[in-house]
């Protein structure tokens, strides 16, 4: 429930910190005392546009703090969520702080402050709250009743009907999500085909090419000597012909001999000798080399291809056979990924055409409950119209399945195709007629403030405990409305605070006796300037604004006041 209101500098409002409680609390005073302060104060909290009409005259800013207290509230979870989503803190209470600046010297734009929490917040995060937390009856912004989401969302309320809209709502998300994942696959498979096509030819190519790691260095040395065979064949025999010289054989047998005469050439001799040695293995070396070089031009054409075969798989595919190999494989898995993806869109259309039959006999039955719970509350409703100065008014929920879509998916009810949302499968219309000899018409487009605001306590006191909204405010409920009618408009806003929270604003004293709680407001000037005083009233006082209200202070009205008050704690 809404536990503080707090206003500064707003309208006429200079300071003004009013305490609330649970149950029905009834706001009063002269016209043009400025009751509706409050009630434009909750809704800029709440969310309705700054206006600079808001703003006190001399002030430079207004501001308005709403507290709320949540707990064992039907509406927390849904709360939480939002702020949750928001990044803002919440447990039980919350605090919304906002405020409205005039422009800066040669600026147009308002300025202004929004907290939740002590967290800086948006308005579209107030829009998402507000109707969760109250509806302002007489500022048609916030009057849930006008909205034909709303009335779809009452009508399963008093159904009983939300655990199965939840799971409608569910498969049709999930449907929807299904349908979009098998257009995108559909939209892509022509694509994927060409890309598993492109993928399998170049994982064959490469697989075909019976790479080697390393194999490219190799060949290019390889292919380096068969092309110049020919040149090192005839070095290699000039080299080792002129080893084979009788020079060293000469030089060696010299050196013996003077060893053999002068043993200190010796180590001359071994060094010769060695040197002739070394001599015949490079002989034998070159021998062989020469004998290993091809000079055969097929070999050296079957090379030459093979050398153009990897310089062109490494030009397309990478800079190293390495890179090549983990190319191919790397295709391969990626084709095979695009297969399998393929045929996971042949499960999601079966799967999706389950579900459709699924959410059909889903959505189908609710909205047959939709349909039973609709002639229940039209019927009680109508019963509390004859109380309410409404007897020529005549309700009617209209439903209707939404249409069928030529680009969405269709459900098929009973042999008809119709479309469907996350709410099922209905389109839900108030129709209204407040006079007899009127049409039905959507309730937005002929009910008045007045015959609105009492149209819904007539819906809301049929719903009773099935309603979640847990502020309700009520203006003009009783406009052309006399005494004995007030009375009953109270006793059914009594009702309706015993299972939330009820703000009205009446001149009827009638209404004003069955609240709990009387706030009283008075407009006074002083040195020029107008201020407004809101301020809770005491049993006492209650009888004497009761009185005023009956027409004046006097001991006849006081009696009659203290009559009202006592009749309404009776009933």
């Amino acid at each position: 429930m809404l536990t503080e209101l707090h206003l500064r500098d707003f309208a006429l409002a200079e300071q003004v910190d009013l305490e609330l409680g649970g149950g029905f609390t009834v706001i009063t005073g002269e016209t043009g005392a400025g009751k509706s302060v409050l009630i434009s104060a909750l809704a800029f909290a709440l969310g309705a546009p700054a206006d600079a009409e808001m703003i006190r005259p001399g002030a430079e800013l207004a501001e308005v703090e709403a507290i709320f207290d949540l707990s064992g509230s039907d509406v927390r979870h849904r709360v939480a969520r939002a702020l949750d989503d928001a990044g803002i803190p919440f447990e039980d209470e919350l605090i919304i702080r906002r405020s409205v600046g005039r422009p800066q010297p040669g600026g147009r734009r308002l300025s202004g402050r929004l907290r939740v929490n002590d967290r800086a917040a948006t308005t579209p995060l107030l829009r998402e709250l507000s109707p969760l937390l109250a509806d302002i009856h007489g500022q048609r912004e916030h009057l849930s009743l006008l909205r034909p989401q709303e009335q779809l969302a009452l009508l399963d309320r008093y159904a009983g009907v939300e655990h199965q809209r939840d799971a409608v709502s569910a498969m049709a998300r999930k449907l929807k999500m299904l349908d979009q994942r098998i257009a995108d696959l559909s939209l892509q498979g022509r694509e994927r085909a060409r890309r598993i096509a492109l993928l399998r030819h170049e994982a064959e190519e490469i697989a075909a090419a019976n790479l080697v790691p390393g194999e490219d260095a190799i060949l290019q040395t390889q292919h380096q000597r068969m092309v110049n065979a020919q040149a090192l064949a005839g070095d290699a025999q000039t080299a080792r012909e002129a080893l084979e010289s009788d020079a060293l054989s000469n030089a060696v047998d010299a050196v013996r001999r003077l060893a053999a005469i002068d043993e200190s050439a010796a180590p001359i001799a071994d060094t010769v000798e060695q040197a002739a040695e070394q001599v015949a293995d490079a002989i034998r070396s070159l021998r062989s080399y020469a004998d290993e070089i091809e000079l055969d031009p097929a070999s050296l054409e079957t090379v030459e291809s093979r050398v153009a075969l990897l310089a062109e798989v490494k030009r397309r595919w990478g800079d190293t056979i390495e890179e090549v190999i983990a190319y191919g494989e790397q295709a391969e898995s990626e084709a095979s990924r695009l297969e399998r993806e393929a045929a996971d869109s042949g499960a999601l259309a079966a799967e999706a055409e389950q579900l459709a039959v699924d959410l059909a006999d889903a959505a189908s039955e609710l909205s047959s409950q939709r349909r039973a719970a609709a002639e229940r509350l039209e019927t009680g409703v109508a019963a509390e119209c004859e109380s309410l100065r409404l007897s020529d008014a005549r309700i009617e929920f209209e439903i209707a399945p939404i249409p069928a879509s030529a680009e969405g998916r269709v459900l098929h009810v009973d042999g008809i195709g119709v479309g469907f949302d996350q709410t099922g499968i209905d389109l839900v219309q108030l129709m209204v007629s407040f006079n007899p000899d009127a049409p039905l018409r959507p309730i937005q487009r002929v009910a008045s403030g007045g015959e609105t605001a009492r149209l819904t306590l007539a819906i809301k006191a049929v719903l009773g405990e099935s309603d979640v909204v847990p502020l309700m405010v009520f203006d003009e409920v009783d406009v052309g409305l006399g005494g004995r009618s007030g009375g009953m408009i109270g006793e059914r806003l009594a009702r309706l605070g015993r299972h939330r929270q009820v703000v009205c604003i009446t001149h009827l004293p009638q209404v004003a006796a069955h609240a709990e709680r009387h706030v009283t407001v008075a407009k006074s000037s002083e040195a020029g300037r107008t201020s407004v005083e809101v301020r809770l009233l005491s049993e006492h006082e209650r009888v004497i604004e009761l009185a005023d209200m009956l027409g004046g202070v006097s001991e006849a009205n006081r009696a009659s006041a203290a009559d009202l008050l006592h009749a309404a704690v009776a009933s």
